[in-house]
């Protein structure tokens, strides 16, 4: 499925979602990592564990089921075999809902949606490697092909195909499983109150209660970078963000969006990022990338023509945009804007730091639930003057396992007496990518003061429930001179681990 809705404005909700239930009811929270190419986070307002963890079995369930059906990665899908050939009638309802509501969007956007946009993106792709634009020709070709509807519906509901190109639902696909788990979950496992579900960035939930969602900001792509803005909203949402600000094709030293405008063949230029709300996630999910393609204007006129849509623009001349009833809250979401413009136009200021980059391991399986991790600085003297990275379970069933990453919660007790500041739950947690993570030491320390150049010693430590434990040490001496990106030691938890540092300014 597709993973580039996490990419800029992606939606944080590891840390930031607050979801209060009845006073007799507990939140359950399940982090799993590589659910349709990416993370999920479940959270469950239930009457026990034991009701918590049917939700999260019938969740996960549903999620298989699911890509079973409309996953482009598996030749064995019911989409690669409707395509190839192999299964031209009796398409389940699931597979025909996200064909009609593809064709739906087409129509609505006037082609700025099209699941078959794919083409151009092979396209630009072959052009990134050759390091040459596309031709006219080649591009003129799709472009006349995609005027066309991409098949036909007859009395009996039986779809027929009018072109041989590559069809993707990665668009809608990942809405749809994400509407099908809450209606699952509503209907068959009682003793559950609310459901907040998030894969990959994208957010459903359902619930009176209220939810606070945080936006991230693309300025800096790190983990536990400031939020853009927050807004709290009551009642069931679903919430999309599609952009290109990490995922580009590069030809002749220019950048260019992956996201292509399936009515030219060129990509998007006008927004960095499209954050849409929308009665259901799949059409969050639709109109987040019609949206970045259409531009300002047509974009912000066509959530403005539609009940129950809004949207939040970040143009690519740094504006912010809304529609007339993005939900803003009070006048502490301007202040949250405005310092966050301040930041993001502070390129120097977001690029330096120590900067860590890691992959988590995927064990045989599949699918696992995502290991604590803590990332932090020590000085010479040992003590934790910097935690930048801080993933733990807050709520049940995570609690009684903060005491597996044994270095970090051994040395942040130390510190929490000298500091008096709780870390547990105040760290902004990952945003759901494709496994590959990154964490940024800004040169502060825990309370926000200059940390001084001198020795200082790295530490990444994983402790997995009922798996392995692993730490990596690495001393850093961090000064006025940059030091260019060097490898970490790999475990069986961490991959693709390195770091590198960008002097920052100190007293």
């Amino acid at each position: 499925m597709n993973v580039s809705k996490q990419l800029l404005l992606a939606v944080i909700v590891q840390a930031s979602l607050v979801f209060s239930g009845q006073a007799n009811a507990g939140e359950y929270r399940f982090q799993h990592e590589h659910v349709l190419g990416t993370s999920l986070e479940l959270r469950v307002n239930a009457d026990s564990a034991v009701r918590a963890e049917q939700a999260e079995t019938a969740a996960l369930k549903e999620i298989d089921r699911l890509e079973k059906i409309l996953s482009r990665h598996n030749p064995a899908s019911e989409l690669m075999q409707w395509q190839n050939g192999s299964k031209q009638s009796s398409l389940s309802k699931d597979l025909l809902i996200v064909l009609n509501r593809a064709e739906k969007w087409r129509q609505l956007t006037g082609g700025a949606f099209d699941v078959r946009a794919g083409a151009f993106s092979e396209l630009w792709n072959q052009a990134a490697q050759q390091q040459q634009l596309p031709s006219e020709e080649d591009r003129r070709q799709i472009a006349v092909t995609l005027t066309q509807a991409p098949w036909n519906v007859d009395a009996a509901g039986t779809i027929q195909r009018n072109d041989t190109l590559a069809v993707s639902l990665d668009a809608l696909g990942k809405g749809y499983i994400l509407d099908a788990v809450c209606q699952k979950i509503q209907t068959e496992c009682p003793g559950v109150t609310g459901l907040v579900i998030n894969i990959g960035g994208d957010l459903r939930k359902v619930g009176a209660a209220p939810v606070e969602i945080a936006i991230a900001n693309p300025a800096d792509v790190s983990e536990n970078a400031a939020p853009l803005m927050t807004f709290r909203k009551s009642g069931e949402i679903a919430l999309a963000t599609s952009g290109g600000y990490q995922r580009y094709f590069e030809i002749a030293g220019r950048k260019y969006s992956h996201l292509i405008d399936p009515r030219t063949g060129f990509p998007a230029e006008q927004i960095q990022s499209a954050s849409v709300i929308a009665p259901t996630a799949m059409d969050a999910d639709a109109a987040a990338t019609a949206v970045s393609v259409l531009g300002i204007t047509a974009g912000l006129a066509l959530i403005e023509s539609l009940d129950g849509f809004e949207c939040l623009l970040l143009t690519n001349n740094g504006t912010v945009q809304a529609s007339s009833g993005w939900p803003a809250g009070n006048a502490d979401w301007q202040a949250s804007l405005v310092a966050a413009e301040v930041k993001r136009n502070a390129n120097e200021k977001s690029a330096t730091g120590l900067k860590v980059d890691f992959a988590l391991n995927r064990p045989e399986g599949g699918r696992y639930r995502r290991p604590y991790v803590a990332i932090w600085l020590e000085d010479e003297d040992g003590f934790p003057v910097k935690t930048a990275l801080l993933w733990m379970q807050t709520k049940q069933p995570g609690p009684r396992w903060h005491r597996d990453l044994t270095r970090w919660y051994r040395n942040d007790r130390f510190r929490k007496l000298a500091e008096d500041k709780e870390l547990i739950g105040t760290i902004s947690a990952a945003t759901r990518g494709p496994g590959q993570y990154q964490a940024r030491f800004d040169g502060t320390d825990n309370q926000g003061k200059p940390l001084p150049y001198g020795k200082y010693t790295l530490y990444i430590e994983v402790a997995r429930e009922h798996g392995t434990y692993q730490i990596i040490r690495k001393p850093v001496e961090l000064r006025a001179d940059p030091i260019s990106k060097q490898g970490l030691e790999e475990n069986v938890e961490i991959r693709n681990a390195s770091f590198e540092y960008i002097p920052w300014t100190t007293k």
